[in-house]
């Protein structure tokens, strides 16, 4: 009787520990409402999800890397240049709308660079066997090297009317940038969570020699997710473009670690304790919630990102306890 306390106790415990995040989520969000009349009001809502927007598009770019490379923290999967990647897609847009091209010829040239660096991101990876952090290390900077080149290190702006409408524009009283984020993730939950190339990604990242050996091609899959994270850098870029309405010197710099704050906190916001898309919309949102909450009750920025950097270790200590708790359990 007393065996079957404990484990019943400690099954209570394991349960409590799998929803922390969410936890975590309604602690801050009752902590902001409390300190800030606006905060639950439905326009700062409104505007927290159209801030989210960009960020968790791109989250689950990263999100995609993460599952498809495994966990491991020097050889798993990971893209420090979607961020910046997305600041190149942002300036070449601006550049190109400024040099008299239309909007879909500027936008479709940058899109098709994205996916462009996805390319080389994956062929370093897979071809050259180089590890994900130092490929994509060099990436990022050479995408702001590039960047910085376009741009001459000075704003562009481009009061573009399509721009505007992305910007500004409501389909049903709902924010466009809203209703292409929920597009593009939901479109990305479903090949990964409902189709067999996401059950292969989510094999691959597991465990690469049994994927393997269940003759799945472990190079093309781990290609897929790379690019995947160009697309929707991309995708991504078109909403900070239309925020912004040109492009920003150091905008990647800036949502590095917002994005991989996000991307990360995908493991601990469902039960999965792995990097899984629904989890990133969450973690994306919660992220926006944080900036947005810290601003209104004026904490300085430095301490904000302080606080997204303390987050950082948390995540990864709380991910790595979960994973050895089940695994210890299995």
């Amino acid at each position: 009787m007393q065996q079957a306390a404990l484990a019943k106790s400690f099954l209570r415990g394991r349960d409590l520990f799998q929803y922390s995040g969410l936890i975590t989520f309604i602690g801050v969000a009752l902590f902001f409402s409390l300190s800030s009349s606006f905060f639950l009001t439905a326009e700062n809502v409104l505007n927290i999800l159209v801030q989210s927007s960009a960020l968790g598009i791109a989250a689950c770019g990263l999100t995609a890397v993460l599952m498809g490379g495994g966990n491991d923290v020097i050889k798993g999967g990971m893209d420090l240049s979607i961020a910046n990647n997305l600041a190149f897609n942002t300036a070449l847009t601006a550049v190109l709308i400024g040099a008299g091209h239309s909007f879909f010829i500027a936008f479709g040239i940058a899109c098709l660079c994205s996916i462009a660096v996805g390319i080389i991101n994956a062929f370093t990876v897979v071809k050259f066997g180089i590890i994900p952090l130092l490929a994509t290390l060099v990436m990022m900077y050479l995408l702001q090297g590039i960047e910085l080149l376009l741009t001459k290190n000075t704003t562009v702006s481009v009061p573009d009317p399509i721009l505007n409408a992305v910007a500004n524009g409501k389909l049903f009283g709902i924010p466009v940038p809203i209703i292409i984020f929920a597009i593009t993730v939901t479109i990305l939950h479903l090949v990964f969570s409902k189709s067999q190339l996401g059950q292969w990604v989510h094999a691959v990242g597991g465990n690469t020699e049994a994927a393997r050996s269940a003759g799945i091609n472990i190079k093309a899959i781990v290609s897929f997710t790379y690019i995947i994270a160009g697309v929707t850098a991309a995708v991504a870029s078109l909403l900070v473009s239309s925020r912004i309405a040109g492009s920003v010197p150091g905008i990647g710099d800036m949502m590095l670690m917002d994005i991989l704050l996000a991307g990360l906190l995908s493991s601990i916001f469902t039960r999965l304790s792995i990097p899984n898309i629904p989890g990133t919309i969450v973690s994306a949102i919660f992220v926006g919630m944080l900036t947005n909450g810290f601003t209104l009750i004026h904490v300085p920025t430095y301490w904000i990102y302080a606080i997204k950097g303390v987050l950082i270790l948390v995540v990864v200590s709380v991910t790595t306890i979960r994973q050895r708790r089940a695994s210890s359990y299995a």
